[in-house]
């Protein structure tokens, strides 16, 4: 496929300077999911709800919408993947509705999606289900739609929906504009070796340990056949797309995942940022002014303004 021309100078300079000045004004990773707000940024930003994207196993499958209002089409989209251990949450969990406005309010369309939830499924079900997202969005009817890019697509995972982001941003190789490949992955504490080894990495909480296999759906690492396929560590290859990782030191997840994901990635060319930061705060509560002003850039460098690699 041949690249892609570079996007008229003026669209990337007011997105870019929309995504620069928007704060992304995120709650914290609540337990309790939170409704969606109704009227955020209706000035700017066209909310659309529970918008059917597929089905499984006689489940509906759902996203929330934000898209930007008045903004120049096609734009870049990110897909936002909420955490909950694999067992909870959803597409308006915690600080999820507060981000899927605040990035349209940036100019970027954003989907908030809803996926199936262990014990009763367990992996592959919850990166088909996000992946069946993705493969919907570049459908040519949502591309006019929505006004997408559909080469121009990212996933924004945070906990246990960074492992889904992280599965999918190294599933596959070849180019990013098409299927089930992604332009970028922003993780906020993603676990990327779920096998027995991937104990060694650090000191695990048993929180940590027994969500990883409820989503494996494994009594025990020993015995468990989709462990390293679950594991996006050893998917790595040189046509992944950059990664933003997204850790503290002492957090649930062991920060010694978040840099052999960062090593993997180095040594195979791909960029990638390791923002590691002090103390305990986990997935979206990661995101202090410092951090979202840095994932701001990078989805600017890596989706706004990018020519999207297609080697």
């Amino acid at each position: 496929m041949e690249r892609r021309p570079a996007v008229k100078t003026t669209r990337l300079l007011a997105a870019s300077a929309a995504l620069l000045a928007v704060g992304l004004v995120l709650s914290g990773c609540s337990a309790t999911p939170t409704a969606p707000a109704a009227n955020a940024h209706s000035d700017s930003v066209v909310l659309q709800n529970d918008l059917q994207y597929g089905t499984a196993k006689g489940e509906k499958l759902l996203l929330n919408a934000c898209l930007p209002k008045g903004g120049n089409t096609p734009t870049a989209a990110v897909i936002l993947i909420h955490g909950g251990g694999f067992d909870s949450g959803t597409k308006d969990f915690g600080g999820m509705t507060a981000l899927c406005s605040e990035l349209a309010d940036g100019g970027l369309a954003a989907f908030s999606v809803d996926y199936r939830l262990a014990p009763k499924f367990a992996y592959p079900a919850q990166v088909n289900d996000v992946t069946d997202a993705l493969e919907w969005l570049r459908d040519p009817a949502q591309v006019a739609k929505f006004g997408i890019d559909p080469e121009r697509i990212g996933l924004f995972g945070s906990s246990a929906g960074a492992i889904i982001a992280s599965s999918i941003g190294t599933n596959g190789t070849g180019n990013l504009t098409g299927g089930d490949r992604v332009a970028a992955v922003v993780a906020l504490s993603p676990a990327v070796d779920l096998t027995e080894t991937g104990l060694l990495l650090g000191d695990p909480s048993k929180m940590a340990i027994a969500s990883i296999l409820q989503y494996l759906g494994c009594d025990e690492f020993r015995a468990c056949p989709n462990a390293r396929d679950a594991s996006p560590l050893y998917s790595v290859d040189p046509t992944d797309p950059p990664f933003y990782i997204a850790m503290s030191k002492k957090e649930l997840v062991p920060v010694e995942q978040g840099q052999a994901m960062a090593s993997a990635l180095t040594a195979v060319g791909v960029p990638v940022t390791l923002d590691v930061k002090p103390g305990e705060r986990h997935a979206l509560e990661l995101l202090d002014e410092a951090t979202r002003a840095s994932i701001r850039q990078y989805l600017i460098d890596n989706l706004v303004k990018s020519s999207t690699r297609t080697d």
